[in-house]
């Protein structure tokens, strides 16, 4: 299974879900300077706009080498780079995908992330011929876990010390979205 990107750009008319650009650069930086951000995805935690630019450049490659889809959330009026919306294949699962997203700092707190996630697990599951979303959060991030409920996602359970930063293990709280919740 391969994940193309959408024909046209996913929109609810508040948020845009499109392909990152090089102009995206400034919330690239702004990711940067979150200290959770970093911590748990590929954005660079010292910005240099050489690192961003590679970081665009890594959410170009998950298309092209078949590992997923990364779009960027967009203010849909103005096209504004705010976030990141994922969805990475499971290779030992077909049809299964993982999703992460985050929403840079001035941007939270409006629904970005919950647009964002809900319109990107409603095209991989309807248009894309997923049967499954799921994401893992640390039990201790609440803000996350209301995202995704408001998403449509519907908590399954613990994975005790199952995330890896490197630095430390966590549990993950397992929350999944599928066809059926449509």
């Amino acid at each position: 299974m391969r994940l193309d990107y959408p024909r046209e750009d996913l929109t609810d008319g508040v948020v845009l879900l499109r392909r990152w650009g090089e102009a995206d650069l400034g919330c690239v930086r702004e990711a940067s300077a979150d200290p959770r951000i970093p911590e748990w995805t590929t954005v660079p935690a010292a910005f240099t706009e050489e690192e961003g630019l590679a970081f665009i450049r890594r959410q170009w490659g998950r298309a092209e080498s078949g590992e997923g889809l990364s779009l960027a959330v967009a203010a849909a009026a103005t096209g504004e780079a705010m976030g990141l919306v994922v969805l990475l294949l499971e290779p030992r699962r077909p049809g299964v995908a993982a999703t992460g997203y985050w929403v840079i700092p001035r941007a939270r707190g409006r629904g970005l992330a919950t647009r964002a996630v809900r319109l990107a697990s409603a095209w991989a599951l309807r248009d894309a011929g997923l049967a499954r979303v799921q994401a893992l959060v640390e039990p201790e991030n609440e803000a996350s876990q209301r995202v995704l409920r408001a998403a449509g996602f519907r908590s399954e359970g613990v994975l005790r010390s199952f995330l890896d930063t490197g630095d430390r293990r966590a549990d993950a709280v397992v929350f999944s979205r599928i066809t059926h919740d449509l």
